[in-house]
């Protein structure tokens, strides 16, 4: 959801700012060393671009962040992680507008942030697409780790199935690396797991890889983030849920700009993820059924082109009704509903990730018509195709 279109221009004259004077000069907390964190950083620069300008102070590294000292910098606001106790009571004595990103220490209101159920929901349906039964999370004790882990095992249980989290007992003298790898290989296989982010997923891709459990043909691995480094050295390479971190880095500025002239948001603004990069490390499909397997794969492979299922019934040659009720047993939906799910994920990325015209990407996602494209949108996201690129796109135009 986008915030509305805010003023741009300098600051000096505004009625009811609380700007200090001139330029605005703003503190962004936020680790360069991950792409979430960069990324961020890029959706403010861009919002400071459009509607500034703005001074930044930012400290590169990892999630180690600090202000400057008050004798070196002037701040009018604060935007980013706020990770620790005194982090937390260093921003809050400044007594300056801060708009934190992630939960945490800090006390304040949250008011932009990723949108962890869809986060957790997309990492699901995509294991249980897979034909998964099974389900894990492994994940630190770190704010947001813990967030996505009561949010993937509720949606896991909501579903009807069960998922094992791994927790680690600190009182023990046996390595936590040590207790992960005991606790993978007890796990009962095929199992889809999900990690609270790259660097975790790779850790448990990494521990499979010396233990000989087989990635993914045992346990099917995702993570979160979409790092495209990280993704690429793990072996094998890692699938994981692209967030909007451009956006979320946007709409804070947003947030921010807001705040310095004393409006305070009406409502919190929740970031989708973009979807989920396919790699090597969920590239299977755990489907007892061969007939349902071999469905699944020609659908992947060619609902864009406008696969329909009597194209599908034509293909592995049985009755329509044989293979919805094969369908529903197997990944819990019929093939027109699994053909439209595909075409519908794969619009949505190219209205994201392209400027391609709306005609286009019906044609090209497998919809053909913009008529049941726009319908299918209505009825899945309630948006129009329209409205989901408006709210979606790394930040506004």
């Amino acid at each position: 959801m986008a915030l509305r279109k805010l003023g741009s221009g300098r600051r000096r004259a505004r009625t009811g700012s609380i700007l200090s004077s001139g330029i605005p000069q703003v503190c962004i907390l936020m680790e360069t060393s991950r792409a979430f964190g960069r990324n961020v950083i890029r959706g403010i620069c861009n919002y400071a671009k459009a509607n500034g300008p703005w001074n930044f102070t930012l400290q590169p590294g990892d999630f180690d962040q600090s202000l400057p000292p008050r004798n070196t910098w002037r701040l009018d606001g604060v935007i980013g992680r706020i990770s620790t106790p005194e982090l937390a009571r260093e921003v809050r004595a400044r007594n300056i507008p801060v708009v934190p990103l992630e939960p945490g220490p800090y006390s304040g209101d949250r008011w932009v942030s990723t949108n962890t159920q869809h986060v957790c929901a997309m990492a699901f349906e995509h294991l249980r697409d897979r034909g998964f039964n099974r389900f894990a999370f492994y994940g630190r004790h770190t704010y947001w780790g813990i967030d996505r882990r009561d949010a993937f095992s509720a949606i896991v249980g909501q579903a009807g199935f069960t998922c094992e989290i791994f927790s680690v007992d600190a009182g023990s003298k046996i390595p936590e690396q040590a207790q992960l790898a005991a606790w993978l290989a007890k796990l009962t296989k095929p199992i889809g797991l999900m990690a609270q982010d790259d660097l975790a997923a790779r850790e448990v891709i990494d521990l499979c890889r010396v233990d000989g459990i087989a990635v993914p043909e045992e346990i099917a691995v995702i993570g979160v983030d979409d790092d495209e480094l990280i993704c690429s050295i793990a072996s094998p390479t890692l699938s994981s849920i692209a967030l909007n971190a451009e956006r979320v880095g946007f709409e804070a500025a947003a947030v921010l700009d807001r705040l310095f002239h004393g409006k305070k948001p009406q409502e919190h603004v929740f970031v989708d993820p973009i979807g989920v990069t396919m790699r090597q490390s969920t590239d299977t499909l755990s489907i007892d059924d061969p007939l349902v397997a071999k469905s699944v794969r020609l659908i992947r492979a060619h609902a864009h082109e406008g696969l329909t299922v009597r194209d599908l019934v034509k293909q592995v040659l049985v009755s329509r009704r044989t293979l919805e009720l094969k369908f529903l047993r197997s990944v819990g939906r019929g093939p027109h509903e699994e053909i439209q799910r595909v075409q519908l994920q794969h619009a949505k990325e190219l209205l994201i990730g392209t400027d391609m015209k709306i005609s286009s990407v019906a044609r090209t996602s497998g919809f053909n018509y913009v008529e049941y494209m726009h319908r299918v949108f209505k009825q899945q996201l309630d948006q129009t195709p329209t409205e989901f690129r408006k709210a979606n796109r790394p930040f506004a135009h």
